[in-house]
């Protein structure tokens, strides 16, 4: 996952000085969280099966 925090890294970077942009990137962040524990859970299941 080093793609993902790397993202998140430069976008924090980028945008720290403006608060509309911070808030953007911790939905972003929280989003990616989201689809990641759905990916896993998702995969895991599959390979139950």
């Amino acid at each position: 996952m080093a793609l993902k925090e790397n993202i998140i890294k430069k976008l924090q970077q980028a945008t720290c000085d403006k608060t509309e942009l911070n808030k953007k990137v911790i939905r972003w962040q929280k989003s990616l969280r989201e689809a990641e524990k759905v990916l896993k859970d998702g995969g895991k299941k599959d390979s139950g099966k």
